[in-house]
């Protein structure tokens, strides 16, 4: 295991002997940052997890083929796609909060018209519009809680994101088990809950005085410091540049390789990930472990665990030996699953209890690790191009996996998706980076 070393010894302080802001104590709005922020990320998994137990309700009365069911449950993946380039974007042109704040007014129409879904195409045009509101989570949402975070605690604030993503997600997969009425639209829209208490808590915060800063609105940015940090605190040095950030940014010749293996690494998690969690019930099918209440609850369980491990051992280790040891376990463990089928019950359900713990382990560098990679100027531009980029995968496995486990059942599809943590492991020991410690810019 690779423990990170924290840098230790005096912060530089400006030449008016003001700390950086990310040095700052806890405040008021480090938890309305977080909390906004959090909860918007519960919203996002809440989205995405209850499709899964809607579309099992919904099945008969829009007559769904297996094509048609990834359709539906990859339109929202879709969305994120096209979000996370285009929101991200605007968010480093004209500001984190107007973006941020008003992409919950979306979540929450968007949730309410799932109420009048009558046939397969407008589902799936309302979840591709979800989808463009989710990537403004990934690409705006990582981005001001970075830049309102401390800078010790940062990686562990950050993941959090994941535990907020994966309770969301968890409580979407419960809510459908134990729901036994026909209204699978009402299901859907359940949504908008979440949407309006997030949405009213996020009108209350601030721009993020880094990136006023960055555009060179230097006086904007320090009165949100003064008022919310204090006099004895600063915003770090950083290129100023009042210009418009351009994704080409990303692919200079000192930045392509942090900005493709930002992107990779996200590709490589989330792709069987949102497969095999959106398609819990038939997974469970294919294995011989569905049908217990006892099974269901305690690998939600599991998977809460692993998301709060996962911040944990974003604390304890480096950036570069998480992803690469959480990789090298994800592809043991689908080997093991499709190589040896036929294995006793009890070895089964311990494999896979294994991927329901480390997937979301994994996932909580998602919205650590490229906040950290890309600067301010270009930092929402650059995660949501990495989130875009990991939804490709997301997207194309989970319209397949339908498809692919009525054809090759779950072994072959498994041994195909051991392609995904192979991909990781190979790029992580070749180009991941370590951000661990280091001050925003």
């Amino acid at each position: 295991m690779a423990i990170a070393v924290i840098p230790t010894g005096p912060v530089e302080r400006d030449s008016l002997g003001r700390l950086p802001i990310d040095e700052a104590p806890l405040k008021p709005v480090h938890i309305v940052a977080a909390a906004s922020v959090l909860g918007g990320a519960a919203l996002d998994g809440y989205v995405l997890g209850i499709v899964g137990p809607a579309l099992a309700i919904a099945q008969h009365e829009l007559q769904l083929s297996a094509i048609s069911q990834g359709l539906i449950a990859s339109s929202a993946l879709i969305g994120v796609f096209i979000g996370g380039l285009l929101f991200g974007n605007l968010a480093d042109r004209f500001g984190r909060r107007p973006v941020f704040a008003w992409n919950l007014a979306a979540f929450i129409v968007l949730s309410l018209l799932q109420l009048v879904v009558q046939d397969v195409w407008q589902l799936v045009a309302i979840r591709l519009a979800l989808g463009l509101a989710i990537g403004v989570e990934y690409a705006v949402g990582s981005s001001f809680l970075a830049e309102f975070s401390r800078r010790k605690n940062r990686g562990v604030l950050l993941g959090c994101f994941g535990v907020g993503w994966q309770a969301g997600f968890t409580i979407a997969f419960v809510i459908g088990a134990l729901y036994h009425g026909g209204n699978w639209r009402m299901l859907l829209a359940s949504s908008v809950v979440p949407a309006l208490i997030t949405f009213v808590l996020r009108l209350t915060l601030p721009e993020t005085p880094m990136w006023l800063k960055a555009r060179g609105r230097t006086a904007e940015a320090e009165a949100i410091v003064a008022r919310h940090f204090g006099p004895g605190y600063a915003i770090p040095d950083m290129a100023l540049d009042a210009s418009v950030a351009s994704p080409r940014e990303l692919f200079t010749a000192q930045s392509w390789r942090q900005t493709l293996y930002s992107g990779f690494f996200w590709f490589c998690q989330v792709g069987p990930f949102f497969a095999i969690f959106t398609f819990m019930m038939p997974v469970l099918e294919s294995l011989k472990l569905n049908g217990s209440v006892t099974v269901d609850m305690s690998l939600n369980l599991l998977q809460i665990a692993g998301s709060v491990a996962g911040v944990f051992l974003l604390h304890w280790m480096s950036r570069r030996g998480f992803v690469i040891w959480t990789f090298a376990i994800v592809l043991a463990t689908f080997l093991a699953l499709g190589l040896f089928p036929d294995a006793p019950t009890w070895i089964i359900v311990a494999l896979f209890a294994t991927y329901m713990f480390v997937g979301p382990v994994a996932n909580s560098i998602q919205f650590v690790y490229p906040a950290e990679i890309f600067d301010t100027h270009v930092r929402a531009t650059g995660i949501g191009f990495s989130a875009a980029f990991s939804r490709i995968s997301a997207a194309g496995v989970t319209y397949l996996l339908p498809y692919l486990l009525l054809q090759f059942g779950f072994s072959t599809t498994l041994i195909l998706m051991a392609l995904f943590p192979l991909l990781g492991l190979v790029m992580s020991i070749a180009w991941a980076p370590e951000t661990k410690g280091k001050h925003l810019r």
